[in-house]
């Protein structure tokens, strides 16, 4: 329920605007075992001379489906829990050139606690063709029901300390309330919370061209991520893990509260119309700067002792600083002319960097830029016939470095007998090549 309410200020100002609202949430999740071939030994039958249970090295057989082992009996779960929540606000027009918005919001939740958050926001418009625009707000995130539910056996490439080479292990992904949990010390989860700055300007320098940019500072503390695994190459993880040692588990992760991390960036968008001959060109361009670190990685009290280290490695670190992009941009041009229009689109990703446990894995991956391409027309009104492709030019992201080529430089190689040709542990792009298409569209 929303309720918004303008409230007669007598002319002191210009506009003054009381907001309500509430909220009521149920949420249910639920995992269903899945069926008995996907995770159990499976025997292939009664044939004379033949192990089902071994392999022909006589190694017993992993159980289940590859590469994701079918959810079991064990595994089935079906929690529920509610919320309800109720906010607050004034959003005035103090004068024509200068807004404020001031507002505040509850929650509860059942199976958690309850927490008050804030937001303060203005706008101060110092031209009619230029504004500054400000907000800082507080936020919170409870943890969400599978980040406190979920558990599984995965197949996962880890790095072997002693090979350096990546190997196939089966990883248990511990639900945050089970016994083997707390049995390596982690603690229930807790909730996020987050302080979010930021700063910009619109400006409008000449018809038809508007200029966007804004400045962001956010702080999440607390914030809920996977661990580091911990593996059974230590007579006390080994111990902890031998119920699961049937399943072939050899490792064990999971969801915790392990870091502090500020993300601080800029996104900054131009846009420009005119006219061109007979038709109308559009041009855009955005760019966007970001940086993530980790602050501070939280070890719990309750930790087995000796793993401090593990909680959250240099890989996982890893997966929120370096393996995404810290430079994106996006050029567009659209021309629009009778029935008739094109649209080319480029788009810039910085490179990513790759920073497992083992230095000697180290690799970096360089910036790329794709192009997209769109024709279309027209046939008759409200009926449009496009054809185009996104990555025209079939560009993917570089390759990990052969054996061959790392082992020249005394490095370890990335691809895992060949298992590998593209990084699975940074997300520059997507790595499926050109897509091409055509389309009809029709608005009614």
């Amino acid at each position: 329920m929303d309720v918004v309410r303008p409230i007669d200020t007598k002319g002191a100002l210009k506009s003054l605007s009381l907001v309500l609202g509430s909220e009521f949430r149920v949420e249910n999740y639920e995992i269903e075992a899945g069926e008995d071939a996907s995770w159990q030994l499976g025997n292939g039958g009664d044939v004379p001379g033949v192990d089902f249970d071994t392999t022909s090295s006589g190694a017993p057989k992993n159980p289940g489906s590859q590469v994701f082992p079918g959810f079991q009996p064990d595994n089935e779960i079906n929690r529920f829990r509610n919320s309800i929540s109720a906010y607050a606000g004034f959003e005035s027009q103090i004068t024509d050139q200068f807004l404020i918005d001031v507002g505040g919001r509850y929650e509860n939740y059942s199976d958690f606690g309850s927490r008050v958050s804030g937001k303060l926001a203005t706008r101060v418009e110092l031209h009619e063709d230029f504004a500054f625009r400000g907000a800082v707000s507080t936020g919170f995130r409870a943890p969400s029901l599978h980040q406190i539910w979920f558990n599984n056996v995965s197949i996962q490439f880890v790095i072997d300390p002693a090979t350096g080479e990546l190997e196939p292990s089966r990883v248990l992904t511990g639900n945050n309330r089970s016994a083997v949990t707390k049995a390596f010390g982690i603690p229930d989860l807790e909730e996020e919370t987050s302080v979010n700055i930021s700063a910009g300007f619109t400006a409008t320098p000449i018809p038809n061209l508007s200029i966007t940019a804004d400045f962001y500072r956010i702080t999440i503390d607390d914030r809920i991520v996977l661990s580091s695994r911990f593996t059974d190459g230590d007579p006390t993880v080994a111990a902890i893990l031998a119920p699961f040692s049937r399943q072939g588990v050899g490792a064990a992760q999971f969801f915790t509260n392990a870091v502090d991390t500020r993300t601080t960036g800029v996104d900054v968008v131009v846009a420009y119309r005119t006219q061109l001959g007979d038709g109308r060109l559009t041009l855009t361009g955005s760019a966007n700067i970001t940086d993530t670190e980790v602050e501070k990685v939280k070890v719990p009290s309750s930790l087995l002792t000796g793993f401090e280290e593990t909680i959250f490695n240099r890989e996982e670190k890893n997966r929120l600083e370096d393996a995404l992009p810290r430079q994106k941009g996006t050029v567009s041009a659209r021309y629009d002319i009778d029935r008739f229009s094109v649209t080319g689109r480029a788009n810039y990703y910085g490179k990513v960097e790759y920073k497992p446990t083992n230095l000697l894995n180290d690799e970096t991956f360089d910036a790329k830029t794709l192009v997209d391409l769109e024709l279309s027309y027209e046939l008759i009104r409200g009926l449009r016939l496009a054809v185009g492709g996104i990555n025209i030019f079939n560009t993917f992201p570089d390759e990990h470095g052969t054996s061959e080529e790392r082992a020249a430089l005394g490095l370890n190689s990335n691809r895992s007998d060949g298992r590998f040709v593209y990084s699975r542990r940074v997300t520059q792009f997507g790595m499926n090549g050109g897509f091409y298409y055509t389309r009809v569209s029709l608005d009614l």
